[in-house]
This record gives C-alpha cells, sequence and structure tokens, in this order.
C-alpha cells in the first residue's frame, strides 16, 4: 500500500449547461441559433467567455410549434474569474450573462430572376 497524502483539486473550473425554447418553428424551416456567454466583473464590465452557433434542423408538424435545445455547454476555466465577490474556486459566485440569437435560415422567399439595367 502507497500513500499518497493529501492533495488538492486542480484546474478547477465549471461546466456551464443551458437549455433553451426556441418559439413557433414552422415546418420545414431551418433555425440558425447563436448563443454568447460572457463574464460580469464588479464594475459591470464584460468579458466573453464563449460563443455556440447551432442549426436545428427543420421539423415536419403540421403547423409551428416550440423547439427545446437541451444540454449546450460552456467550459468556464477559473483562472478566467472576474469576480469581486467573496470565495474562490467552487465556492465562488460568478455573474455570468447569456444572450441568444434565433433566425429563419429557410424562408422561402426567392428574388425574382429578372436583371434590371438602371
Amino acid at each position: 500500500m502507497i500513500d499518497l497524502g493529501d492533495t488538492a483539486p486542480q484546474a478547477s473550473g465549471r461546466i456551464i449547461e443551458l437549455n433553451l425554447t426556441a418559439k413557433n418553428v414552422c415546418p420545414d424551416k431551418r433555425v440558425a441559433l447563436g448563443i454568447i456567454l460572457t463574464e460580469v466583473d464588479c464594475c459591470g464590465m464584460e468579458h466573453p467567455r464563449g460563443m455556440k452557433t447551432f442549426t436545428i434542423p427543420a421539423h415536419n408538424y403540421p403547423t409551428c410549434r416550440d423547439i427545446q435545445v437541451k444540454c449546450i455547454q460552456f467550459v468556464l476555466p477559473d483562472d478566467l474569474n472576474v469576480s469581486c465577490r467573496s470565495g474562490s474556486g467552487m465556492c465562488g459566485e460568478r455573474k455570468l450573462k447569456v444572450r441568444t440569437i434565433v433566425h429563419n435560415i429557410d424562408t422561402g422567399y426567392r428574388c425574382c430572376d429578372t436583371v434590371v439595367k438602371m
């Protein structure tokens, strides 16, 4: 038997997991989803922490419906922590801000094929 003694966790950080619902997605239309994650310091300044983009596939239900997107993960290493609150590591609080952008990819709109000379 070998006693390795006491050890402390290293490379601490957090994994943030997000879920969201894209509202009123029409049938046969793909949707683009963007997620921007920032961390806010004690002066109110935002610091980038990640960005993700996804294509939500088209559905074939007869009407528009809400589509759930689950388990979107971001990794937040502790060495990027800008919090001014007491406590460090997993015990400290971090203030995060999430922004989402959702828009249709497929619209069904077609430009006219006529070339206009001016």
